[in-house]
């Protein structure tokens, strides 16, 4: 049961934290705040619509069903990324199965197996439920069903406004110190050729709509059906016609007739090194020079290494070894050049940049071949549409091509994507915080999403960084790409999103204790992904009297205390199962960080807060560096367990 919360705060109601939205990230987001948080401190998570709790529009009930598998392997779907095997363990040996078709009730799960999306929407569930659970006294969940009308500054902190989708009803305010937005995606796009056909019941716009899977059941079992676009929501749509029973043609339509490739039974998703591409070293990268650059770089990697990988993955590990190149040529180039490559060649670089587990993948493949006695019925139409409208009294939908005849179909089902421009946008909550309050920006780069910092925090129209006011999911994936030279789904992939959340959470809590402690901290950007350089800035900020030497030693002091000390026992705490084994590793930080502070004012002269300050910084530092480094997909968290055998290129715990 989601209850309503009324505007109860007064000066002895503890902090709160609200979430708006209650999909994968916003759940998530909630986990990590209730395993780390140390109280006192209240969570609201609020979600509007209750088929998309826990899951959002991927793993969503309302938009799923059985059918429907996670595009990725078991092995990789941890919500931990320091505990690798925590799916498998849950699935394995905690999952209650006893909703599940029996065909799932007695399957046990290996790293390389296929789940369904229905499986880890529970996972989702269950975690949250079991962190509530394990969570410090002081600190509580409160999962709310309301649609969040707006988001405003008031004071340090903000003020939710919702409309209650409860029993009771109305209009109510939630004062926040914190507010996380994860809002999930925008509106599907609504491509122009669609406005004579839209309010038709031939049309479907959106196939994870909390109705779409009664409309595919709507569609005749013979009847013919147009799919726009051909990335994984196209995938998506054969899979829900197939299971609704529809066994006629279906044409699959996109510009350049791209599609994903289909994984190897055996695949793991191995990390490459690649040669910083050549036409990097042009003076000016115009989008001619990055076209034709990319081009020849491609076909020199294909000659040399194309026998190392299966085709069907060998431009998707090409891709990710070439992600910290993107975010340099992304810096060079003019952001209108940026936008008009990525919407160019956006198909290209989707259908590339990830291929389908074979139990997605196969359900069109094989229905594009046909087989003795089975029909060819997926058919992929590269083709640019110009218009379509309704014939025959309604009943059929005509579809006008710039470059071929046109068609007539049955249905249409609208493949496109999601918007991703919120400059214009008809979300009512973005479009206040962009438009109104000016609190928000569009991505300035890539005009994909909002502007965000190293942590998410949204960046208003001013340029300014908000301090509580913070954003995961897939509005920050044209941030993925400047600022990690993510494409594609992987903009807000599984392990996209869970490092998001889990480095979001950390610096939330982080500031809620700064401020109970009344101290505020603002370590440069960045200054976290390297020890050596937090040490050297730590000791410059305490900008000792004494001579050169004293400075010098002191950094040594810092470094090593943050090696040796301090980033182990953090890294353990941050691993740590469960809220008893937490406290352990945060008692041991505390008092270590005391003697190291005691011992830093008897060596170098400086007075009590001068060191605790120290301390506290250099506390703040190694935990984001600590945070950074489990978010690392190149530094692969190590298997533990007994799917550890099962692993061919992750590193094994102590090796």
């Amino acid at each position: 049961m989601h209850d309503t919360l009324q505007d109860n705060t007064s000066t002895a109601t503890p902090a709160r934290i609200t979430i708006v939205g209650a999909g994968f990230s916003g759940t998530l987001t909630a986990i990590r705040l209730l395993q780390f948080a140390t109280g006192p401190l209240e969570i609201c998570l609020m979600e509007r619509e209750e088929g998309y709790r826990y899951g959002g529009l991927a793993f969503g009930k309302a938009s799923t069903h059985w059918e429907h598998m996670l595009n990725i392997q078991a092995g990789r779907i941890t919500l931990r990324r320091e505990r690798p095997e925590d799916f498998l363990e849950w699935a394995n040996g905690e999952a209650d199965r006893s909703d599940w078709p029996v065909k799932w009730q007695y399957h046990s799960f290996g790293v390389a197996c296929v789940v369904p999306r229905l499986i880890f929407r529970q996972y989702l569930a269950e975690r949250l439920r079991s962190a509530a659970a394990d969570a410090h006294p002081e600190v509580t969940l409160r999962e709310l069903t309301g649609e969040t009308i707006d988001v405003r500054r008031s004071g340090d902190g903000y003020v939710v406004k919702y409309a209650d989708l409860g029993e009771d009803g109305g209009v109510h305010e939630l004062p926040s110190r914190q507010v996380i937005l994860a809002t999930g995606h925008l509106s599907p796009v609504q491509a122009p050729f669609y406005h004579r056909v839209r309010t038709s019941e031939r049309f479907i716009g959106d196939p994870y709509a909390p109705d779409a899977q009664e409309r595919f059941r709507a569609v005749g079992p013979d009847e013919t059906v147009l799919v726009t676009g051909s990335a994984l929501s196209a995938f998506d749509t054969v899979v829900s016609l197939v299971q609704a029973g529809h066994k006629g043609r279906i044409l699959i339509c996109s510009r350049g007739g791209h599609l994903h490739g289909t994984y190897p039974t055996d695949h793991e998703h191995d990390i490459w090194q690649a040669r910083r591409p050549p036409f990097l070293d042009a003076d000016d990268l115009t989008p001619d020079v990055v076209i034709e650059g990319v081009k020849a770089e491609y076909a020199h990697l294909l000659a040399e290494h194309g026998g190392s990988a299966p085709s069907a993955i060998f431009a998707e590990r090409v891709m990710k070894a070439w992600e910290p190149y993107v975010i340099e040529l992304v810096s060079r180039m003019e952001a209108k050049d940026v936008r008009m490559l990525l919407d160019r060649y956006k198909s290209l670089i989707v259908t590339n940049r990830t291929s389908t587990v074979r139990e997605i993948g196969s359900v069109v493949r094989d229905r594009m071949r046909g087989y003795n006695g089975a029909p060819k019925t997926v058919d992929v139409v590269p083709a640019t549409i110009q218009d379509m409208r309704l014939v025959e009294d309604g009943t059929r939908i005509r579809v006008v091509f710039a470059d071929r005849e046109d068609i007539t179909v049955d249905r249409v089902v609208n493949c496109l994507g999601n918007n991703t421009d919120y400059e214009r946008t008809d979300h009512p909550l973005w479009s206040g915080l962009v438009h109104g309050h000016r609190t928000a920006r569009p991505q300035s780069k890539t005009h994909r999403g909002v502007e965000v910092g190293p942590h998410g925090q949204l960046v208003a129209a001013d340029g300014e960084t908000a301090r509580n006011l913070f954003a995961v999911g897939p509005m920050r994936q044209g941030d993925e790409t400047t600022r990690r030279g993510r494409l594609g789904a992987f903009v807000f992939s599984i392990g996209t999103l869970r490092n998001q959340c889990f480095d979001t959470a950390m610096e939330v809590l982080r500031q809620v204790e700064a401020e109970t402690n009344g101290e505020t901290m603002n370590l440069p950007d960045g200054v976290h992904h390297c020890l050596v350089r937090g040490s050297d800035w730590i000791a410059a900020d305490l900008d000792l009297d004494g001579s050169e030497s004293d400075t010098s030693r002191l950094r040594e002091r810092l470094l090593a205390h943050a090696r040796e000390t301090a980033y182990p026992n953090t890294v353990a705490y941050l691993k740590a199962e469960d809220r008893t084994e937490r406290e352990k590793y945060r008692t041991i930080l505390t008092d270590d960080g005391a003697d190291f502070g005691a011992a830093l004012a008897r060596e170098f002269g400086l007075t009590a807060d001068r060191a605790r300050r120290a301390v506290a910084m250099l506390t703040a530092l190694v935990e984001k560096h600590a945070v950074h480094n489990l978010c690392d997909i190149t530094q692969l968290a190590g298997w533990d367990s007994e799917y550890a055998g099962q692993i061919k290129h992750a590193p094994k715990k102590g090796a």
